[in-house]
């Protein structure tokens, strides 16, 4: 067999004219990617969840870019939306539609809300013992975590990737994801 990939090595290096047959498929170590080449593949990953999980949302392309940016960067729903113009809700709206998770989300003050609704109460039950409003955008965290957990957080994972996020939460969420793909593996096998 070695000789039949030498003899078909040496025909292909003198049709060719390069003794290189592979493609380099990553960046080099040490490349920096432009901003709009990370745009652009932020885009295409908001593309893809958008087609898998068809949520609308008032902002454009551009917006959401901005936003899923915004949160890696460490910056408030209310800095963002005073940057798009548009409403804080908004911005969380879309957060949640991008799986963009932060511990503000759900303080620890509001934990028996949240055991409420994990437990199947309805948001109308949960809202005659708190503000209605406080108890839906909980009940939308809920449900968007959840969401996040059926793609096993496969697209803020993406999205960390893209934008270098602190070392510390990109390295636990890699960590997570490679736990999770190797539970499917052997769940395959």
């Amino acid at each position: 067999m070695t000789d039949r990939v030498d003899r078909l090595r040496d025909i292909y290096s003198r049709l060719g004219g390069t003794s290189e047959f592979t493609e380099p498929q990553q960046q080099p170590r040490g490349a920096v990617r432009s901003d709009a080449a990370v745009d652009r593949d932020v885009r295409a990953v908001i593309d893809e969840l958008r087609a898998e999980s068809d949520f609308r949302t008032t902002l454009s392309a551009d917006d959401l870019v901005a936003v899923v940016r915004g949160f890696h960067a460490g910056r408030s729903d209310a800095a963002l939306a005073d940057a798009l113009g548009v409403s804080a809700g908004t911005v969380f709206r879309a957060r949640m539609n991008l799986h963009l998770f932060s511990p503000a989300d759900a303080p620890p003050e509001l934990d028996p809300l949240v055991r409420r609704l994990r437990e199947g109460e309805s948001v109308e039950a949960v809202a005659a013992d708190a503000p209605r409003a406080a108890v839906e955008r909980l009940a939308r965290l809920l449900r968007a975590r959840e969401a996040a957990r059926r793609v096993n957080y496969r697209y803020a994972t993406e999205f960390a990737d893209l934008l270098d996020a602190d070392a510390a939460d990109h390295e636990l969420d890699r960590q997570i994801w490679d736990d999770r793909r190797a539970l499917v593996d052997a769940h395959d096998d």
